[in-house]
């Protein structure tokens, strides 16, 4: 199982998509982050620049770290076309975890993007540090929702 597998065929042609994801705080769990965005990077169309603006709560015990890390990602993704941005949601009531595409999908996930069990990510030469298909996963349960198309008012609300 990989963010491939799941997301790639829904990321293909967007130029927009909003991550919501309360827990984007940790260094595995922005890693999980990262790693789809090296997703969306693999079926982007050619060239196109890509809006990527992630919706997460700001990490309590160390926000500077989390805040780094967010930072240099963006400034990693930019120089591919990838632009990410961020805002954080402290009301203490986001708990939902879905991506929106501005293609017309929201893809609903029970676990947000932290699916896989503990792996040895600082082994260089352990296949599931770099590869999501030979790590093992959580229970965790997808929905891919159909929305209006792109250019029509969607059918949600966030």
């Amino acid at each position: 199982m990989s963010f491939d597998d799941l997301f790639g065929k829904y990321l293909s042609w967007v130029r927009t998509i909003t991550v919501t994801d309360p827990y984007i705080r940790l260094f595995h769990q922005i890693r999980n982050f990262m790693e789809l965005l090296e997703t969306i990077l693999r079926f982007r169309t050619s060239g196109e620049e890509i809006h990527v603006h992630l919706v997460t709560c700001a990490e309590e015990g160390k926000p500077m770290q989390q805040l780094d890390q967010l930072t240099r990602i963006q400034e990693s993704a930019q120089e591919l076309g990838v632009y990410v941005t961020w805002t954080f949601d402290n009301s203490g009531s986001l708990h939902a975890r879905h991506i929106v595409t501005d293609t017309g999908w929201k893809i609903s996930l029970d676990r947000g993007l932290d699916i896989f069990l503990p792996y040895p990510m600082n082994d260089a030469f352990s296949f599931a540090n770099k590869m999501q298909q030979f790590r093992r996963c959580r229970a965790f349960e997808v929905t891919y929702i159909r929305l209006q198309k792109q250019g029509c008012q969607a059918l949600y609300e966030d």
